[in-house]
């Protein structure tokens, strides 16, 4: 078993690494655990490992982390409910949340995205995937925090905040959601292919599996309400990919 103790790190805790990402990791399976803690102590990362669902969240919401990493299936507390409980509370401050699960049919991949997930892992993780991805989720070069706000119709998008404005209040993103939205709204009025999206975003390679990519489309779509009355629409290209359009007439913000 782990000799990780159950009780929450402070934000304040002398072990946080002032170099290293500090990793937040569900997993009740103890051989799982030691191998992927170990993995990732090595590529740098500081990791406080929970085999406790309600040990892990309450550690999300008094600690401070910059990832996630979220077995889906745990006995006293679903990783399901952590996340839930993680993006409820923290909100704004709520770091990237990576899924492992060995659940992989589309349906399962939809319902972890559309719970608020940045991205998913099939169980069992390989090494060199898992660290890929991880990086990807830490990384925050898409965007350029020099650009002023864009200020059109009833959306405000902040780049330097990394904030997107809806009738004045702050849109409930997921942190890949505000990767994603980010860099469409950096490329107003041009195609962005799928494979384009899948590696300015997702870091992933040309023939990567796109699902990730049209449901995090669908939640900004809902989410930001992109249609005509916010003065946006993000338009579907048939086999290509989506392209963003700034429309001339909007409705004024309420």
């Amino acid at each position: 078993m782990s000799n990780m103790p159950q009780h929450p790190p402070f934000s304040d805790d002398p072990g946080r690494s002032a170099s290293g990402h500090r990793i937040a990791y569900l997993e009740d399976d103890p051989m799982q655990g030691e191998a992927v803690k170990s993995w990732l102590e090595q590529a740098g990362y500081v990791v406080d490992w929970f085999e406790s669902g309600r040990a892990c969240a309450l550690a999300l919401e008094r600690g401070s982390y910059d990832l996630v990493l979220l077995d889906w299936m745990v006995q006293d507390l679903l990783g399901s409910q952590v996340l839930q409980r993680a993006r409820e509370r923290l909100r704004e401050r709520c770091p990237p949340i990576i899924v492992l699960s060995g659940r992989d049919s589309e349906d399962d991949v939809v319902e972890m995205l559309q719970a608020g997930s940045d991205d998913y892992i099939v169980k069992p993780p390989a090494r060199a995937v898992l660290l890929a991805r991880i990086a990807t989720c830490l990384r925050r070069g898409h965007r350029d925090d020099a650009a002023p706000p864009l200020l059109h119709g009833r959306l405000r998008v902040e780049f330097a905040q990394r904030r997107i404005l809806l009738d004045g209040r702050t849109a409930d993103l997921s942190a890949r959601e505000t990767d994603l939205a980010l860099h469409l709204f950096n490329h107003p009025g041009r195609l962005l292919t799928r494979t384009h999206l899948a590696n300015a975003v997702w870091g992933l390679p040309p023939d990567a599996d796109t699902r990730t990519i049209d449901v995090h489309i669908s939640n900004l779509r809902r989410k930001l309400e992109l249609n005509p009355s916010s003065g946006w629409r993000l338009v579907s290209i048939y086999r290509q990919g989506y392209r963003l359009e700034r429309l001339a007439a909007s409705a004024p913000p309420t």
